[in-house]
């Protein structure tokens, strides 16, 4: 029963919970404290004995503010799922038919917030609205409901990585609703559009697309993290390819726009000016006839925030730290030690991937293995771990950090780290076999977790200092909805909590102000009337050379991240081809992992003088062992003949392991996937529309070195193969979906069959 104490605490909450409410009545601005009233208390009396009148009140509260999972969730707590009530009063009643409103099916309901976003949406109107919420929200939840009460037949998601845009695959596989639909996930679709298509890419992908559909209309697209159209909100160099998209998501971006009648653009916590100022993202909202969607003060999951920066005693959530060691690192053993006590999950924050690998490193050091139990009693999870432990020693070797530290429970997880081992270290945090993660800001990509803390090392991102937008997303992975009414965070010697309360930088799109100086690429997609002068007789020079030369606005609208100006230079000297030179580039890659060194050398010495990446233009450039063929020659030779295993191996008798596997991250999942890939793709546009114009044969039927693209931005050949690829999957399932040789298949370790199975089921292979 209660004290006086504990029922003079409930009365008095419930009472500033009904004061909060009639103020938020009159003031939308006060749903922040109003939500966070409401969490404080349901997370404060969890653990207490309730009454049933006392429930009956709750339940009230829950409906009230429009989140009636609060009140789902302290059942839960209370381990009383079978919870009726007695009788019905008008106001249960009432409750009851509202919850129902929210209700999707028997096991899932919208929020408050959700609902009002969906029913914006309108058959009669045109639909194009700019959502910013928390990351607790649920933005993409909110899609599927959309289309879903919209009733579109022709969809486009344009998610920002390949591990998003695999995860709603499978979703859409899964959900009945679209079993009429055609799914797309692959560049190179022809949309039909007499039937009903979901189409999910990057931006990348999309603009490559739309490249092969120039002339497609949809009926809605929703464009996810549309913060990336600014460079100032780019991650620096950790996620792959970061700090070069943002014209990549500006092109898809205005692309989208002209592509599609209703449109949602979404992302966290993104701060937009006040109306009326005349500023670029105001400018683009207003000229696309685009409604801003505000809900950046919705935390559903409340945060508790402590900064730890002398020795002394702190509190935070009902967990007590006595601080009494001077080094950061130190402190973080005390902080984690402390979560342990209570069983809750930690992510440790930190701004690179070395230092990722050294922190977690440093943890392992202090921490005993995961204890396993007898053979008998060892549960499916469990299972799954040890054969996952076995194949990362046996695929990447025993001193490999992250094999070190998996049987400490501890997971590394950064943009270099192969993506089936992220998804699985992922998987493994949520199951609790994982207590902590050491991560990078790829974990605010889009990942969901279970953790209830967020320990923060660093207030950097790269060599960067984190914006407050960083920082709130950061803050944003500590609980989860459903899970948790509050998450903890807790930064440890740096300045995250003043970021924190600092004023945030308003997001631009430099395609609409005149007064930004755009790059070649910005200036042929942005609206005339934002070009300055000279901007604009550039643009015209450009183009008056291109159709001189005659290319074709097909020609010209495809691989737009390309300045017009480098596609030219590339075309003129194409156009001087001769049939010797013809026969070398179709005979570069005619069979599947062959590659001809020399020919691949001379075609490289074309697509050079293009080529902005240094790192890439120096692998050109610099001569391999045999003096005769470029350095990156041979790697891309050992890529295909051996995937990435075996130029890990090749990099491994040069580096220690550690810095062996980062670098041939680096090398496939950006410089081959990306890099590589755009610039040969260019040039082999221009080489087969060459060809068609001397041979008067469709450009499609024209020879090029289509195997070869394939496989450096997939490792696959095959529709399947690429799919899987996509999805994340160890290097010898995918060669083996690939190839279908049987050989391949024997080799599988007890893990990569787990993974075949599943993938099987997800992929219908």
């Amino acid at each position: 029963m209660y004290s006086k104490e504990r029922t003079s605490y409930i009365n008095n909450a419930i009472s500033d919970i009904i004061k909060q409410y009639y103020k938020t009545e009159d003031d939308v601005n006060n749903r922040q404290n109003l939500i966070k009233s409401v969490c404080d208390f349901y997370d404060n009396i969890k653990d207490d004995y309730i009454t049933k009148n006392q429930l009956i009140f709750l339940y009230h509260i829950s409906n009230l503010i429009g989140i009636p999972q609060y009140f789902d969730m302290l059942i839960r707590y209370r381990n009383d799922d079978n919870f009726i009530f007695d009788y019905l009063s008008v106001s249960t009643l009432s409750d009851m038919i509202y919850n129902s409103s929210l209700a999707i099916d028997k096991e899932k309901f919208l929020h408050k917030y959700q609902k009002e976003v969906i029913d914006k949406f309108c058959m009669e109107n045109t639909n194009r609205y700019f959502l910013t919420a928390p990351t607790s929200f649920g933005k993409t939840f909110i899609v599927y409901e959309i289309i879903k009460k919209m009733k579109y037949k022709n969809v486009v998601f344009i998610f920002p990585t390949l591990s998003l845009l695999s995860e709603n695959y499978i979703k859409i596989l899964k959900d009945p609703f679209f079993k009429d639909y055609q799914i797309f996930t692959l560049s190179d679709a022809h949309i039909d559009l007499t039937q009903k298509n979901v189409c999910i890419y990057t931006p990348e992908r999309f603009l490559s697309m739309m490249d092969h559909n120039s002339k497609i209309k949809f009926d809605f697209i929703f464009m996810d993290e549309v913060y990336k159209i600014d460079n100032q909100f780019i991650i620096d160099n950790e996620t792959i390819g970061e700090n070069e998209r943002d014209t990549s998501f500006r092109v898809a971006l205005q692309t989208s726009c002209l592509s599609s009648k209703d449109l949602l653009l979404a992302g966290p916590f993104i701060q937009i000016p006040p109306e009326g100022c005349e500023t670029s993202i105001n400018n683009f909202l207003n000229d696309n006839n685009f409604k801003i969607l505000e809900y950046n003060d919705v935390e559903i999951v409340n945060k508790e925030l402590l900064t730890i920066n002398k020795n002394d005693s702190y509190s935070i959530d009902n967990v007590d730290f006595l601080i009494n060691k001077k080094d950061k690192n130190s402190r973080l053993l005390i902080v984690l030690d402390s979560f342990n006590k209570k069983d809750s999950s930690s992510i440790v924050y930190t701004c690179s991937r070395y230092n990722a690998e050294q922190l977690a490193k440093k943890i392992a050091e202090y921490r005993e293995d995961i204890p396993i139990p007898v053979t008998a009693n060892i549960n499916e999870k469990m299972k799954r771990f040890l054969l996952f432990k076995e194949h990362i020693n046996l695929i990447f070797g025993e001193d490999w950090i992250l094999s070190k530290c998996l049987k400490k429970g501890i997971g590394i997880h950064h943009g270099y780290i192969p993506k089936y081992i992220q998804k699985e270290i992922i998987n493994l945090f949520n199951d609790g076999i994982l207590n902590v993660i050491v991560s990078t800001t790829t974990i605010t990509e889009g990942v969901n977790t279970n953790a209830k803390n967020i320990v923060v090392m660093s207030d950097k991102k790269g060599q960067k200092p984190l914006k407050k937008f960083d920082a709130q997303n950061i803050a944003g992975r500590a609980g989860r909805f459903i899970s948790h009414y509050k998450g903890r965070v807790v930064a440890i010697n740096n300045n995250f909590e003043q970021i924190m309360e600092s004023d945030g930088d308003f997001i631009r799109n430099i395609e609409y102000d005149k007064n930004i100086v755009k790059n070649e690429v910005d200036i042929l997609s942005a609206p005339e009337k934002y070009l300055s002068p000279l901007e604009k007789k550039t643009k015209n020079e450009l183009l008056e050379e291109a159709y001189q030369l005659g290319l074709t606005d097909e020609i010209v609208n495809q691989f737009k991240t390309i300045k017009l100006s480098d596609k030219i230079s590339l075309y003129k000297k194409i156009n001087r081809i001769t049939d010797l030179e013809i026969y070398k580039i179709q005979s570069v890659c005619k069979s599947y992992r062959g590659l001809n060194w020399d020919y691949f050398d001379f075609m490289l010495n074309y697509i050079k003088p293009i080529i902005t990446n240094r790192e890439l233009y120096n692998m050109i450039e610099y001569k391999s062992s045999n003096n005769k063929n470029s350095v990156l020659t041979v790697k891309v030779h050992n890529y295909i003949q051996n995937g990435y295993p075996g130029i890990l191996a090749y990099e491994k008798t040069h580096s220690e392991t550690n810095k062996a596997i980062r670098e041939v991250a680096k090398l496939t999942f950006n410089l081959f996937k990306y890099e590589l890939v755009k610039y040969l793709g260019v040039f082999d546009l221009l080489f087969r529309f060459v060809l068609s114009k001397r041979t008067n044969i469709p450009i499609d039927e024209i020879s090029g070195i289509n195997i070869l693209l394939k496989y450096l931005e997939y490792n696959s050949i095959t529709e399947e193969g690429k799919k899987i690829s996509d999805y994340g999957v160890p290097f010898k399932v995918l060669n083996y979906v690939d190839t279908q040789d049987e050989t391949i298949k024997h080799q599988f370790d007890a893990f990569e069959n787990l993974i075949y199975s599943d993938i099987k089921k997800n992929f219908n292979i």
